[in-house]
C-alpha cells in the first residue's frame, strides 16, 4: 500500500515512513484539565506514549544517518511565502500612503510643527470592513478622516444590513491624534518615501499577478480607488473640506503615477527575482508608519492562534469525558455479566 502511494522520486517505505499517536497529547492535555483516569486508560495511553516516543527516535535516527543535508543560503524563501507576506502588506502601505500625504499637505500649508499620528490596534476574530458603510468622520487637525467601523460576521450574518460580499476581512483598526513632531528634513523624507511606495506597490502588484499567478485584480489599484471614493464622500459630506480636497487630488496623482509604473512594468514584461522581492519586503516593512501596522496584524494572529488553542483544549476534555462515559458503561456492563454468571 505504501509503494502505491509513492510520488515520481519520492518513495514510500516503512523506512521513511513514521506513525504517531495522538491519544498521548490527549492525555497530557486532560491531565492539565484535572481529569482523572482509570487504570485500563492509563495503560492505553502509556501504550500510545512508548509508541510515539520510538517513532520520534526512529525519525531522528534516520535525518540524521539516510539524509543530506540541503542548504539554504537566503534562508527560507517561496513564491507563496512572498504571497503571504504581501498580502499582509498592502493595506499598511496604503493607509500609510495616505497619512504620509495629510502630513506633507499640512507641512506645505501651514509650515507648522502639527503632525497626525496613525495607531494601529488588533481586532476580534471576525471583524471586518464594510465597503458600503462609511463609518464615523472624526475632526483631525484640519482634516476629517472615517475612523475604522469595524462589523463582526456571526453565522453568516453581519451587525449591518449590507450585503456580506461588501465586506472585507480587516485584521487591525486605525486610530488618529495630533502632534508636534517634526522636522527641518520633513518634507523632502516625505516626498522620498512616497515614491519608494508606490514605486514598490507596483513592483508587489507585478510579482502577485504574473509571478505568484496569486490574483487576476490588482489590490493596490482597488485600494487607492477605495481611499479615492472615502475622500470624495468626505468632500461632499462635511465642511471645511478644503484639507480634503487637497488629500483627494494628491490620491489621484499618486494613483496615477501607480500606474504608470505598472504599465511599464506590463509593457516590459518585468522579470522580478524571489531574492529581489524579500529584500524590497524588508525595506518597505522597515518603514515607521508600515511597520506600526504590520506589528499589530501579528499580535492579531497570535490571538488567533490562542483562542484556537483554547477552542481545541475544551474539545479535547470533552472528548475525554465522553470517552470515560463509554469506559464507565462498559465496565459496569461488564462487571454485570461476570455476576450474572457466577449466579448462574
Amino acid at each position: 500500500m505504501l509503494a502505491e502511494s509513492s510520488m515520481s522520486d519520492i518513495t514510500f517505505k516503512k523506512e521513511n515512513t513514521f506513525c504517531f499517536d495522538s491519544e498521548s497529547f490527549r492525555y497530557l492535555v486532560a491531565l492539565q484539565s484535572d481529569v482523572s483516569f482509570g487504570y485500563d486508560e492509563k495503560t492505553e495511553y502509556e501504550h500510545s506514549w512508548s509508541t510515539s516516543v520510538k517513532e520520534s527516535n526512529r525519525l531522528i535516527d534516520y535525518i540524521n544517518i539516510k539524509l543530506i543535508v540541503y542548504r539554504m543560503e537566503n534562508g527560507w524563501q517561496s513564491i507563496k511565502h512572498a504571497q503571504f507576506e504581501i498580502s499582509y502588506m498592502i493595506r499598511p502601505i496604503l493607509e500609510a500612503i495616505r497619512n504620509i500625504l495629510r502630513n506633507t499637505i499640512l507641512w506645505n500649508t501651514t509650515q507648522s510643527n502639527q503632525q497626525i499620528e496613525q495607531t494601529s490596534k488588533p481586532v476580534s476574530f471576525n471583524a471586518s470592513r464594510c465597503r458600503s458603510c462609511k463609518g464615523d468622520p472624526d475632526e483631525v487637525g484640519q482634516f476629517w478622516i472615517l475612523l475604522t467601523r469595524s462589523h463582526e460576521i456571526q453565522n453568516n450574518s453581519s451587525t449591518c444590513l449590507c450585503n456580506l460580499d461588501q465586506h472585507v476581512p480587516i485584521e487591525y483598526s486605525l486610530e488618529y491624534k495630533c502632534s508636534n513632531h517634526t522636522s527641518t528634513d520633513f518634507g523632502k523624507r516625505m516626498v522620498d518615501t512616497l515614491k519608494c511606495m508606490y514605486q514598490a506597490s507596483a513592483i508587489f502588484s507585478h510579482f502577485l499577478i504574473h509571478t505568484a499567478f496569486a490574483r487576476k485584480d490588482d489590490p493596490f489599484l482597488t485600494g487607492f480607488r477605495e481611499m479615492i471614493a472615502e475622500e470624495t464622500y468626505l468632500c461632499t459630506s462635511k465642511t471645511p473640506n478644503d484639507f480634503n480636497r487637497l488629500l483627494l487630488q494628491e490620491l489621484s496623482d499618486i494613483e496615477n503615477k501607480y500606474k504608470q509604473e505598472t504599465q511599464t512594468m506590463k509593457s516590459a514584461d518585468a522579470r522580478i527575482d524571489l531574492p529581489a522581492i524579500y529584500e524590497l519586503i524588508s525595506i518597505i516593512g522597515g518603514i515607521c508608519l508600515v511597520r506600526e501596522q504590520l506589528v499589530a496584524v501579528k499580535k492579531r494572529h497570535r490571538m488567533i492562534i490562542e483562542q484556537y488553542d483554547k477552542m481545541y483544549g475544551l474539545l479535547f476534555i470533552y472528548q475525554f469525558k465522553i470517552r470515560q462515559q463509554f469506559y464507565n458503561v462498559n465496565y459496569y456492563l461488564l462487571e454485570k455479566k461476570k455476576s450474572i454468571d457466577q449466579f448462574n
